[in-house]
């Protein structure tokens, strides 16, 4: 059996979004859907919800989403998935909005220095660092879209980004991109090697994890990969903890390397000490990464 696909430029589909009465279509399809059902509106009713006049300029530009962002039923016009991102993308404000959150203190200490953490949120970015003078920790920093964030009390916006980082991070290492869905590769990077925050005191072993559809990339640290690891997810369960509710920039295993450490070379094997109330699991892991051994001690 012979896949076939037909694929449209990068150019021809974003030319066929710059349009602001396509995007009111998209958008009144979007607004007509329920939960888990798409909207389905017929020809007329749909001009009347986008608002637009004149029947053949809405008929011309309706006929150009058609196939690519919009389908045409026996009912009427929907948006395929390509469409649903479009206007999932349009109503978080992800390329539109800019949301900036001043400084807070959080509820964990700094895993360097044992000051205070604190959370920000600043060009599309949540940041988890040390908020102490003489400490440029950071623990996490990572993408969330604006619409995750604006309109939140503090805890709302822990919640909401530490969500994210779990499952996006928990998709990485399993090999899977979460933008995508693309075969994702890792690498162990060498602590020589040029990157962002490399003076950052809290990281000592990058992971580099990209895409090879997409070409996404992003850095994580050894022990954040371990977070929904079942060994690790049933250590804390024993000790009546669900560790995937914790903030993972609140956990000294995940959101540092003060528990990591490089125990072999030839073949390259790291440790890290998960603890919790006074008893430890330790991960022992390859350089693929993968975990290879886990001991209770």
């Amino acid at each position: 059996m012979t896949d076939e696909t037909e694929s449209l430029s990068p150019n021809d589909a974003f030319t066929l979004l710059a349009n602001q009465t396509r995007i009111k279509i998209i958008r009144a399809l979007g607004d007509a859907s329920e939960p888990g059902v798409p909207g389905t509106l017929a020809f007329s009713e749909l001009r009347r919800h986008a608002d637009v006049s004149g029947s053949g300029r809405f008929n011309y530009h309706l006929g150009k989403l058609v196939g690519q962002f919009v389908e045409e039923t026996e009912s009427g016009y929907q948006l395929n998935y390509s469409g649903i991102r479009v206007y999932q993308a349009i109503k978080a404000g992800t390329f539109t909005d800019r949301v900036q959150r001043d400084p807070f203190e959080l509820d964990a200490t700094c895993h360097v220095c044992g000051a205070p953490q604190e959370a920000a949120y600043l060009d599309g970015t949540f940041r988890a660092r040390c908020a102490g003078d003489d400490c440029e920790a950071t623990f996490y920093r990572y993408f969330c879209p604006p619409s995750s964030l604006s309109d939140r009390d503090p805890e709302g916006v822990l919640r909401a980004a530490n969500e994210r980082l779990q499952r996006e991070i928990a998709s990485m290492a399993k090999g899977v991109c979460p933008w995508c869905s693309g075969r994702m590769s890792a690498r162990i990077l060498p602590r020589d090697e040029e990157m962002p925050l490399r003076d950052n005191p809290a990281i000592q072993h990058r992971v580099l994890h990209t895409c090879e559809t997409c070409d996404g990339a992003v850095y994580t640290r050894l022990g954040g990969l371990l977070v929904t690891h079942p060994a690790v997810v049933a250590f804390y369960h024993d000790h009546g903890i669900d560790v995937t509710r914790q903030h993972i920039w609140g956990l000294a295993f995940a959101a540092s390397d003060e528990r990591t450490t490089v125990t072999d070379t030839d073949p390259w094997r790291a440790t890290v000490r998960v603890g919790c109330r006074g008893d430890t699991l330790r991960v022992r892991l390859n350089d693929e990464p993968s975990v290879v051994e886990t001991a209770r001690v």
